[in-house]
Parts: C-alpha cells; sequence; structure tokens
C-alpha cells in the first residue's frame, strides 16, 4: 500500500483511483479511533469503479497503518490532512463521504472549500461530539485526564482512548448547532442507525436544522447501529451516493 506524506509529517496508507470523464471523486473519511479499509469505504470503492467515480482514501495521522503515533496526533492535524488533500491531491468536484468523526471533517471541508465540495455523505455523522463528554464522563476520568493528559471511554458500541490534545483541538473546530449555522450550499445526506449507541439519533434532527443548505435529507434506519455496516444501511449509502453524483 503506498504512503501519503503530509506536510506535517505524518505518513499514511491510501488509495486514489482518478475519476473518469469529467465524474467527481469520492473523499472518503473515516471514524475516530478507526481507518479506511473497513466495509463501508470497500461498498464506496465498489460504487466509484462501477460508475468511473473517483475515490480517495486515508488514514489519518494516529490512525490504522499510523496508530503507533495516535497520541502525537489531534483534530487540528486530522482537519488539515483533509483539506491538505482536497488542495493538492484531487482535482476536480468532490463528494466527500465520512463516517461518524469523518462526517463532522466532511462538513467542514464543505463549508472551507465550497468551491470544490459538492456534496456530503454523512454516516452516523458526529460533529462537535467532542462537547458532548462533558455530560458523560466520570470524576475518575476527569481526574485521569487531568493527571495523565488521556483516559478511556466506552459508548456501548466503541471503546476509544480520549487525550486532552484532542479535546482541546476539537472544541477549537465545533460548529454552530443553531438552526441555518453551517454555512453548506451543497446536497447533504445524513444516514443514521436509530439503534446507535454511540450517537442518539435525534442529535441528526438537530444536523439537519444545522445545515444551512435546502437540499438536506435524513435517513433513519430502525435497525441500524453506529456502525452502519448491514444490508440497508448499503443500500442507503449507495443511493445517497448515486443521488449526489447525479448518476
Amino acid at each position: 500500500m503506498p504512503k501519503y506524506t503530509f506536510k506535517s509529517g505524518f505518513a499514511t496508507d491510501f488509495e486514489y483511483i482518478p475519476p473518469k470523464n469529467g465524474r467527481p471523486t469520492v473523499l472518503y473519511l473515516h471514524g475516530f479511533c478507526s481507518d479506511c479499509w473497513g466495509k463501508k469505504p470497500e461498498t464506496v470503492k465498489g460504487f466509484c469503479l462501477g460508475l468511473g467515480v473517483g475515490l480517495f482514501r486515508f488514514d489519518y495521522a494516529g490512525h490504522g497503518s499510523d496508530r503507533d503515533n495516535f497520541e502525537k496526533a489531534d483534530f487540528k492535524i486530522w482537519k488539515g490532512q483533509v483539506l491538505e488533500v482536497i488542495d493538492e491531491a484531487i482535482t476536480g468536484d468532490i463528494v466527500c463521504v465520512g463516517s461518524s468523526m469523518g462526517g463532522w471533517l466532511s462538513l467542514l471541508a464543505a463549508i472551507e472549500r465550497p468551491e470544490r465540495v459538492k456534496g456530503v455523505i454523512g454516516l452516523a455523522a458526529a460533529p462537535n461530539f467532542v462537547s458532548r463528554f462533558s455530560g458523560l464522563i466520570t470524576a475518575a476520568q476527569r481526574e485521569e485526564l487531568a493527571q495523565k493528559g488521556k483516559f478511556p471511554f466506552d459508548t456501548g458500541d466503541f471503546a476509544y482512548t480520549i487525550t486532552k490534545r484532542f479535546i482541546d483541538t476539537a472544541m477549537a473546530e465545533c460548529l454552530p448547532e443553531e438552526e441555518n449555522g453551517w454555512p453548506i450550499a451543497c446536497p447533504v445526506h445524513f444516514i443514521q442507525g436509530m439503534k446507535d449507541k454511540s450517537l442518539p439519533w435525534r442529535c441528526a434532527l438537530d444536523f439537519v436544522r444545522a445545515a444551512a443548505s435546502p437540499m438536506v435529507e435524513l435517513k433513519l434506519l430502525k435497525s441500524s447501529d453506529h456502525r452502519l455496516n448491514d444490508e440497508d444501511a448499503q443500500e442507503e449509502l449507495k443511493n445517497s451516493l448515486a443521488k449526489i453524483v447525479n448518476i
């Protein structure tokens, strides 16, 4: 697997399939403490290969192929990597597909690169999820964070390591949550499982209100969890891809 070396000095595995005949490129952005090689990105790859749509996917710093550097990385670095890929590695129109934290990064990309990002698909998108920690973590976890700069956090679906460095940089990138507070003009699709233990599905209703775009769709799947790896979720992902890339 080739490595992409970022300006920040991190080098991670990536894959780039150029588009054909003026098609857009899908930029797949994975979740927190995940990678870009699982079932969802493989579904995206199959869609892209079948229709001549481009694909770019990569592991964030400290994730997947670079997991040993996790505590050296933070949200600011991950956002910088996304914008660097958009600015320097991909040409033409882009559709961002983001899972969980990748959904947050996708929304930020659409806000900061509106001339390039022509659509966003959020898979259990979790913008601002760091701001919800304050009501979820225990006194013991707070103490561990203060003393060690990190603590383990279990949502029921996933177990994570949360660092102070991540919290501080992510809080600085939180989006306003009032109605139409996100200056996004492109189509946005949110696909959300109602059995998600990491992100209450009702949060997705707030995301719909916050996105200023008039072209926002929310797909609530009664039997899906945060992973969205079931057949129904995969089909809805392909349906959203087809609609946004106009195929």
